[in-house]
């Protein structure tokens, strides 16, 4: 006679794919918030790359060379470089603008470069 209920080995299966699924989800978990985290960098970085864009438009032509500084209170652990250097034409501008930050052990960076007019 046959008793009702599961063998062992019917238990031992279902928790071994259980555990599976679940590894598989606590990974892409994982792999969420990790580019979630990416994605935030990335923003604070380009509002801190148009903020520096914005100064620089509203002073017109910039001294020739490069410059660089931290991302102050509002940009905490990020830092910025700019280069400005002539072209060919003498009424224009370029502009690189780096923002720079740590994220784990890499150093990542956004870049964005624009052209200045003399009105």
């Amino acid at each position: 006679m046959r008793s009702s209920g599961f063998s062992l080995l019917e238990v031992m299966i279902a928790l071994a794919i259980l555990s599976i699924v679940a590894v598989a989800f606590l990974r892409s978990q994982a792999g969420g918030m990790r580019l979630a985290e990416e994605a935030n960098y990335i923003s604070l970085a380009t509002l801190l790359a148009k903020e520096k864009l914005a100064e620089l438009e509203s002073k017109g032509f910039s001294e020739l060379g490069k410059t660089s500084g931290d991302g102050g209170a509002g940009f905490p652990g990020f830092r910025w470089e700019k280069i400005v250097s002539a072209t060919g034409a003498g009424y224009v501008q370029k502009v690189q603008l780096k923002v720079l930050w740590k994220e784990g052990l890499n150093e990542r960076s956004l870049e964005l470069v624009t052209y200045l007019a003399k009105h």
